[in-house]
């Protein structure tokens, strides 16, 4: 089997679909691994959500996508409309509206922008939260379906941020929700029973090598796979054979 994994899309549309343009989903032999943060930030977060359903429905449970912490912040976002003291929140979450504006059309986001203008933030909340619902009810249905980790045959976990390993093989039970979207990567360097393979943080941070791109791994159970698609305009692709437990990908080889 060939596991292909990529994460932190942001938004990034066009650059997703250039990553996957690299990789072969027909084959039955494939599996996609998405480990989330499919939204905010970049243009199009309403398409990346649902280029990921569509190969879902296309591959079935050969597309495996994980929820990542832009996801529950995506969540919280929708619930949490009718709390007066989160609408600062939402400002300051969506920098620049870049998902609001990819789930309204050209008239309802004019109208979101002409009552911020106005200073009337909770009214601005309030209609982008009403429209996400009524237009795209089935993306937030799916968001909140989207699982914190998959486990593969092979002795791999793939996760967003990271898990408890300190609880060793009770990792599941041990791992708190928000650490598997939010975990800061202390464990680098030491060994663990499983691969780990996360997102979260980009690679050049986790390495501590000014201008690293694509894929780091620390040589001994932890493989890093957030390029930093906003600063390198690409999402980096890992690559797994099974047959021969080799890992490839940019920065990897």
């Amino acid at each position: 089997m060939h596991i292909f994994a990529m994460s932190d899309i942001h938004g990034c549309l066009d650059a997703f679909k250039a990553s996957l343009s690299t990789i072969d989903l027909d084959a039955e032999d494939s599996k996609l691994v998405l480990l989330g943060d499919y939204c905010d930030r970049g243009p199009d977060s309403l398409g990346v959500f649902e280029l990921v359903m569509e190969l879902q429905k296309r591959y079935g449970d050969r597309v495996v996508a994980l929820r990542g912490n832009h996801e529950e912040m995506f969540l919280e976002y929708i619930d949490e409309v009718k709390n007066p003291n989160f609408t600062q929140a939402w400002i300051l979450a969506d920098s620049n509206l870049a998902t609001a504006k990819s789930f309204l059309d050209g008239e309802a986001f004019r109208h979101v922008k002409q009552l911020l203008r106005l200073r009337k933030f909770e009214e601005a909340y309030a209609f982008t939260v009403e429209h996400m619902k009524a237009e795209h009810a089935d993306v937030i249905t799916w968001v909140r379906k989207l699982p914190y980790f998959y486990e593969s045959p092979f002795g791999q976990v793939f996760v967003h941020a990271g898990i408890e390993e300190e609880a060793g093989d009770y990792w599941k039970m041990g791992t708190s929700t928000e650490s598997f979207t939010m975990m800061m990567p202390d464990y680098v360097g030491r060994e663990f029973c499983l691969d780990v393979i996360a997102g979260h943080i980009n690679t050049e941070a986790v390495s501590g090598i000014a201008g690293y791109r694509g894929i780091w791994s620390d040589g001994v159970s932890h493989y890093f796979i957030d390029g930093n698609v906003m600063e390198y305009g690409e999402v980096a692709v890992l690559s797994y054979d099974s047959e021969t437990g080799k890992y490839s990908g940019q920065g990897l080889e």
